[in-house]
């Protein structure tokens, strides 16, 4: 696959039990596309993935793929405590028709740079779908390293990396030692312009579940030479970090998405909003900051 554009790392509609909502998953899948993205993630950070049962990530794959049937590419996020759990993921990822997979690094022991270089390489030799490692040191306590990067980037099965970081100066850096085979993909869109200025592919983004028209218009506009306005719509773009004062990621976007009558608000337990009715307030404003009707 080639890998560009704007992907929202989609939210996973919950009922109130906490089990995939599958009408809610295909109304977030349809709003998305909508937006007009270039492809999606099913199960990334914001896709609730490491409280997901087994069950939950079949339903939660089978629909997404249903829903999206071929329109754009589908990554499935991928990512254990352990490589060889990591390896059996990928491989039911595999049985799908899903297009590749982003794959976290293992977020419960302490890992150095070799340790990344061992999880990947071993993930992307067993892996017969391409292989998007994913830099998110908040929550795995190591960053990828530039020089890590660049060896892990040589291997025929690795096609880019989702930068998290928010590091842009360490983004610059991985843009470096690529060359323009390799797809760096920002993961904040505080910073997608600056990014996609600077050689990266696209972006995968949280808040592109809740806000997918506004991400996408930033990279078109930029695509088509536009920078003026891209610049316009980038100045818009960048609240949509702000979500993260309000509560998880996770829980900020469902929230919106309820508010549009897309899906509940349910997030796995324990994930939640910072507060009660005064954060819903100040979370509609930010909305409304953003665009939206509510």
């Amino acid at each position: 696959m080639q890998l560009k554009g704007v992907y929202p790392a989609m939210a996973t509609p919950l009922t109130p039990d906490e089990q995939v909502d599958k009408e809610g998953l295909r109304r977030v899948a349809d709003y998305c596309l909508a937006g007009g993205v270039h492809g999606v993630v099913v199960l990334g950070s914001t896709g609730e993935f490491p409280a997901m049962t087994e069950k939950m990530r079949e339903d939660a794959i089978s629909v997404a793929l249903d829903a999206i049937n071929g329109k754009v590419p589908v990554l499935i996020g991928c990512g254990e405590t352990s490589t060889k759990k990591t390896i059996n993921q990928v491989r039911e990822a595999a049985k799908t028709k899903a297009d590749g997979v982003l794959v976290a690094l293992p977020y419960y022991y302490p890992l150095d740079q070799n340790g990344i270089i061992r999880h990947y390489t071993a993930v992307a030799d067993a892996s017969e779908l391409p292989v998007v490692m994913y830099n998110f040191p908040q929550m795995t306590k190591i960053a990828i390293a530039p020089e890590t990067l660049q060896k892990l980037a040589a291997h025929p099965n690795i096609i880019g990396v989702k930068d998290s970081a928010g590091d842009f100066i360490a983004m610059q850096r991985y843009l470096d030692v690529v060359d323009e085979t390799f797809a760096v993909m920002s993961g904040n869109p505080a910073i997608g312009l600056a990014a996609y200025l600077q050689g990266a592919k696209g972006g995968i983004y949280a808040g592109c579940s809740l806000a997918p028209k506004l991400c996408v218009d930033v990279y078109e506009a930029w695509a088509r030479g536009d920078i003026q306005q891209a610049v316009k719509l980038q100045k818009q773009a960048s609240l949509i970090p702000l979500m993260g004062g309000f509560g998880s990621p996770a829980a900020v976007v469902k929230f919106g998405l309820s508010k549009l009558g897309i899906c509940d608000a349910t997030v796995s337990a324990p994930l939640g909003l910072n507060g009660g009715p005064e954060v819903h307030e100040k979370i509609l404003a930010w909305m409304r900051r953003l665009g939206f009707k509510v």
